[in-house]
């Protein structure tokens, strides 16, 4: 693509239902590239003469029959795929991932660049293709959030606290707040277990007197009902192993919210903590499990403590 020439760009995504995060992405980045004058459209499927008529055909996540046919037809295409290649993630029914590894590998290996979402990945992907791995660009996915609103700048407090302090009453609960679906990648276990820990004052630390912990764990909410989950919520935790981003860690922080999340969520581990509003957990995604629950213990304690 010529800058400043207008092209038709075609999205192929295995699905564009509003809970999959991916399609999100893919979604931010079509709005900004009709900006830029181009016509867009997406797909799951698309027709061979459309493939073929495309001046770029932009492919996200992996392992997908429908993926597959959009690299063999389409002329050039660029390959965003969303973590798919972190390690533990290939893990993850991983006799699956190595029957179709070589057809993975061949498609990737043609596109004319892979698109990362930050260096974590970018080095995923180098290991996962090896010597033949095409050009690999990073793109900043915050840009599309403003992840500093008004009034909400540095915060953190002189004793090196993570969390900004706000006034509660004394008997009010903190709203910790899980967005996501259970699946085994993502970490529930571990904060379910953390939460128990800490309410018992079984983790090593002594609770703090002023209240009570709620956990509200919320999946597949939009519009109206989503914002009045954001409204009720103090801190988004998300545990994950593995993120192809972490869009719910945006989304918080734009609202204003605290936020606890973990080295599964990589493009998070900038050393940014959004004026002490975020908890990134380095040593999580490999550590054992006890490991896990202790990181999340220690910050939910934390920011029980900064805002008594």
């Amino acid at each position: 693509m010529l800058e400043g020439e207008a092209v038709t760009i075609l999205h192929i995504c295995a699905g564009w239902e509003k809970s999959n995060g991916a399609a999100n992405i893919a979604r931010m980045m079509m709005g900004e590239q009709e900006a830029a004058g181009h016509s867009v459209v997406r797909r799951t499927w698309a027709s061979i003469k459309e493939l073929r008529a495309t001046d770029e055909v932009w492919i996200h996540c992996a392992w997908k029959p429908c993926l597959w046919w959009a690299a063999f037809w389409a002329k050039r295409y660029k390959w965003m795929p969303e973590a798919s290649y972190d390690p533990v993630r290939l893990r993850y029914h991983g006799w699956k991932k190595k029957l179709a590894g070589f057809v993975e590998r061949f498609f990737l290996r043609k596109a004319v660049c892979i698109v990362a979402t930050c260096e974590a990945e970018k080095g995923w992907i180098e290991e996962y293709l090896g010597a033949r791995c095409p050009r690999i660009e990073i793109t900043d996915i915050k840009r599309f959030f403003d992840l500093n609103p008004k009034g909400q700048g540095n915060q953190e407090k002189r004793d090196g606290g993570l969390f900004s302090s706000k006034e509660r009453k004394v008997d009010e609960p903190l709203h910790l707040l899980y967005l996501g679906r259970r699946h085994p990648l993502k970490g529930l276990e571990y904060l379910e277990e953390s939460i128990r820990n800490v309410k018992m004052g079984n983790c090593g630390n002594r609770q703090t007197g002023w209240g009570r912990i709620e956990l509200r764990t919320v999946s597949s909410v939009f519009g109206e009902e989503k914002e009045r989950v954001w409204a009720w919520s103090d801190v988004l935790v998300l545990p994950t192993l593995s993120e192809n981003f972490g869009l719910v860690v945006a989304e918080a922080l734009e609202r204003g919210k605290r936020v606890i999340t973990t080295d599964g969520a990589p493009a998070w581990g900038d050393g940014n903590t959004y004026g002490g509003r975020l908890a990134y957990l380095a040593g999580y995604r490999e550590g054992t499990p006890e490991i896990r629950v202790r990181l999340l213990e220690e910050a939910i304690v934390k920011v029980m403590k900064s805002v008594e």
